[in-house]
């Protein structure tokens, strides 16, 4: 049978120390600490449920309400997917009550129109509060809305948060919100402390996913743009000079995120992704024509296509296929080449398949350069990609297992993660958009590149957590450790 441990006896976590010493008396600061949070939240709910809120409704004119929910929300509708009374409930009423000056007194005598409903309340009943709510309120007139970037959860326990305006990092005693909450995540709302305290109050309820880093960094900038002088941002100019700012800004975010449309797709030139394929009518021999075209698919041996081609039992050529290259890539600085269509020759016939307009505008000239009138133009069918993805035969249960097994072979492993360290190795040098278009190594000398490099380091980290089996993986070490940033 057990015994119940001892004060003085040695602590069971083998620490060497006496129980008492050890984790007796850690738990009991884990205790207190708990207490103290419970007690900061219990405060909260008094203060809005038995003084603020009641004061709004049952004291102020209904217009009072009105005229701030005309204030809070934007002109345009919401998206259908955000909850209305969870935008009410967790951001209209904190900011309504301790944000909103309504700059009317709606004919009252007693109501000072240049001060929060909460400030009203503690001017003409500040009889009905005890020093723990009144201490609640202050604090509250103290804090600011802003964008906070999740660095660590620490499951039922607490949140390590950013500034992304301030720079400055917050631990949150937090436990519900834990469990919805993923390190990357972006969320907008207030942070108040006290007796050592910091909880958030007034979170809005929708999460800002990690891609919206750099937009929020290039909004910090005009802000600080728009103060005097361009002097840094402070927690006071974010309360009282950019506190509407802040709240339109995360409408706009969450116009963008919920009502996204349809991402507009490009090629590795930057061409519109248009799908075509175009015939032409060929007066000369397939294997002459391939000849003539050797130099589209940067070769020199015409046998490198006529071994593969399909041909009739009596060594006629019925179709050869072949791909029109340029050397580089635009986007990709390690790529030796770039496919820019695929060309078939069939007796008679030629297609030229390429994936935009421009590229099919460029391969239809130089067709006409290297082949003279002996090529005709006939037509050109386009697919929009969504009909190009819809024309796609269903893939299979047997072959998406093939194709499983091809990604396991030691050889396309080997090759795919070839390709991968040479797209990371130039990828320090070539210019990135999120980084002001600056390269890596360029942004990692000052510090504001180093503020855009984190989190742009931050957001491959969450793609890759969400995507396990992408073989382009990002090593996050690997990549501070060469800029020489923690």
């Amino acid at each position: 049978m057990n015994r119940k441990i001892g004060r003085n006896d040695p602590c069971f976590c083998g620490s060497g120390e006496k129980y008492k010493k050890c984790c007796l008396s850690l738990g009991r600061m884990e205790e207190a600490i708990d207490f103290e949070w419970r007690k900061l939240r219990q405060l909260e709910g008094i203060v809005f449920d038995q003084h603020l809120s009641p004061y709004a409704v049952k004291e102020l004119p209904l217009d009072v309400v009105k005229r701030a929910m005309e204030d809070f929300y934007p002109e345009e509708d919401l998206p259908e997917a955000i909850d209305k009374e969870a935008l009410f409930d967790r951001l209209f009423l904190p900011w309504f009550l301790f944000n909103w000056t309504p700059e009317d007194d709606f004919g009252l005598d007693h109501f000072d129109s240049a001060l929060s409903i909460a400030q009203n309340y503690m001017k003409h009943h500040e009889d009905r509060l005890n020093s723990e709510t009144k201490a609640f309120i202050h604090a509250m007139n103290e804090t600011y809305y802003s964008f906070y970037s999740i660095h660590q959860v620490e499951i039922d326990k607490s949140l390590l948060v950013k500034d992304i305006f301030l720079g400055t990092t917050h631990k949150i005693k937090e436990k519900s919100g834990t469990h919805q909450i993923k390190r990357g995540d972006i969320i907008y709302s207030r942070i108040l402390t006290m007796d050592g305290q910091s909880i958030f109050v007034g979170m809005a309820p929708f999460i800002i996913p990690t891609s919206c880093h750099t937009e929020l960094l290039d909004f910090k900038e005009f802000l600080i743009e728009e103060c005097n002088e361009g002097e840094e941002l402070t927690s006071v100019i974010l309360r009282e000079d950019f506190d509407v700012d802040l709240l339109s800004y995360y409408f706009e975010l969450l116009e963008a995120v919920y009502n996204k449309p349809m991402p507009t797709l490009a090629n590795t030139d930057g061409d519109l992704l248009q799908f075509s394929k175009s015939y032409f009518k060929l007066t000369m021999e397939a294997e002459e024509a391939l000849r003539c075209l050797l130099p589209l698919a940067l070769s020199e041996d015409a046998n490198e296509f006529l071994d593969d081609a399909e041909k009739t039992r009596n060594g006629e050529i019925k179709e050869i296929e072949f791909p029109w290259l340029k050397k580089g890539n635009k986007m990709h600085k390690s790529w030796e080449n770039t496919v820019m269509g695929h060309i078939t020759i069939k007796p008679g016939k030629l297609i030229l398949e390429t994936n935009s307009e421009k590229r099919t505008e460029t391969g239809k000239k130089l067709l006409s350069q290297y082949l003279g009138d002996k090529v005709l133009f006939q037509q050109t069918l386009i697919e929009t990609p969504e009909q190009k993805l819809g024309s796609l035969p269903k893939s299979k249960p047997d072959n998406r297992k093939k194709d499983k097994e091809l990604m396991a072979l030691s050889e396309v492993q080997e090759h795919l993660q070839a390709i991968a360290k040479a797209h990371w190795e130039s990828w320090f040098d070539e210019p990135i958009p999120a980084l002001d278009n600056q390269t890596p190594r360029q942004a990692a000398k000052t510090q504001k590149g180093r503020e855009r490099l984190e989190l742009l380091l931050l957001q491959y980290e969450r793609q890759d957590l969400e995507k396990s089996d992408n073989p382009f993986k990002a090593d996050i070490p690997y990549l501070k450790s060469e800029l020489s940033i923690n």
